[in-house]
């Protein structure tokens, strides 16, 4: 049996209606998918960062043009090399724009040129006071197995940074990778809106 006439026209009618509101709804999908996309590109040029980490406080942070000094926050490129790229294939770094497609790393600087790097089973000393958080993890929370930067004692070079977390015991830091070359930092940040 054949639908209705009139039925026929009713479930065009109503086709008709649906497919301008499923339109609506794709164009205001991809406008606040722009929006977005513009919004992380204008902040970045401005000098905004945000952080989802948590080797430090997690939120927003603001550029500011100084070299770093010990106590500041840096914005770097980790070093492109096999130690980086294990440690993005366990998803301790992700994607991103550094050479690589390396996300930028955020960590405290903790040591600057001259300063005495020691290791030892408490953690890092730096010039003899132990940092908090510091000690080197034998493996990750997979069980899979981590190795320290250095078991011997290193002095920081007039172009080297060691950079820590100043929270967070699982933090992928200097502790693993080392010292930081100067020329690897992109950005010196303060804290703007941070939580956690």
């Amino acid at each position: 049996m054949s639908a209705h006439p009139v039925d026929k026209f009713n479930a065009l009618a109503t086709s008709s209606r649906q497919q301008p509101r499923y339109h609506r709804t794709i164009n205001v999908l991809a406008a606040l998918l722009l929006l977005g996309f513009s919004t992380l590109f204008l902040s970045d040029w401005l000098g905004l960062r945000l952080n989802m980490t948590r080797s430090v406080a997690q939120g927003f942070y603001w550029v500011v043009n100084k070299p770093p000094e010990k106590g500041d926050f840096v914005s770097f490129c980790p070093a492109k090399n096999s130690l980086t790229q294990m440690a993005h294939e366990r998803g301790y770094i992700g994607f991103g724009n550094c050479p690589g497609h390396y996300e930028r790393l955020l960590k405290i600087v903790v040591g600057v040129s001259g300063d005495k790097v020691e290791q030892h089973k408490q953690g890092i000393y730096i010039n003899g006071t132990l940092l908090p958080q510091s000690a080197v993890l034998p493996q990750d929370g997979l069980g899979r197995p981590l190795l320290p930067f250095s078991n011997t004692p290193i002095v920081l070079k007039s172009d080297e940074l060691w950079v820590m977390t100043n929270r967070s015991p699982l933090s992928f830091d200097s502790r693993y990778f080392g010292p930081i070359r100067l020329a690897q930092v992109s950005d010196v940040v303060k804290p703007l809106w941070t939580w956690r």
